[in-house]
């Protein structure tokens, strides 16, 4: 199985799309930024590595959820496939290669957050979204908490 695990922050708010003509499935595409970096012994500091950006889409349910809460900023770990995005632009001989990853599941980290888990209901989990929280409350709610002792971090 092609399957990978990426854990980055979201770069911009991602956007709810249906396909064909507004009709279709549920999906979201949004970019994830890893930050790498590594200790160097010899130097006796870190050394930032450039930041690697991955291309993220999600269908149907997962896509609605993640519309609804996902804002810019958050960090998330994703699973799911890495699929060909590649293409030729006419008048070309060559493929411009891309790839995207294809979520098969999302999840928030709560290491700087914290989070309010609320179960969709059977009958909603294929249904019409409710109008999503607007970005600026949800970035309230995801501020971490103020009284938690963080002497081990």
């Amino acid at each position: 199985m092609n399957e990978i695990t990426v854990h980055g922050n979201v770069t911009a708010d991602p956007v709810l799309r249906y396909g064909r003509n507004g009709n279709g499935t549920a999906f979201t595409s949004f970019t994830v930024a890893v930050n790498r970096s590594y200790y160097d012994r010899t130097r006796g500091q870190r050394v930032s590595q450039p930041t690697v950006f991955h291309q993220v889409v999600a269908f149907g349910t997962l896509a609605i959820n993640a519309a609804r809460s996902l804002s810019k900023g958050v960090t998330v770990t994703i699973t799911g496939q890495l699929a060909d995005d590649s293409y030729t632009p006419d008048g070309w001989d060559r493929p411009i290669r891309r790839h995207r990853l294809e979520a098969a599941d999302i999840a928030v980290s709560l290491r700087w957050a914290t989070a309010t888990v609320a179960r969709n209901a059977k009958d909603q989990a294929t249904a019409e979204p409710a109008e999503p929280t607007p970005p600026a409350e949800r970035k309230q709610q995801a501020e971490p908490a103020e009284d938690i002792d963080r002497g081990q971090e």
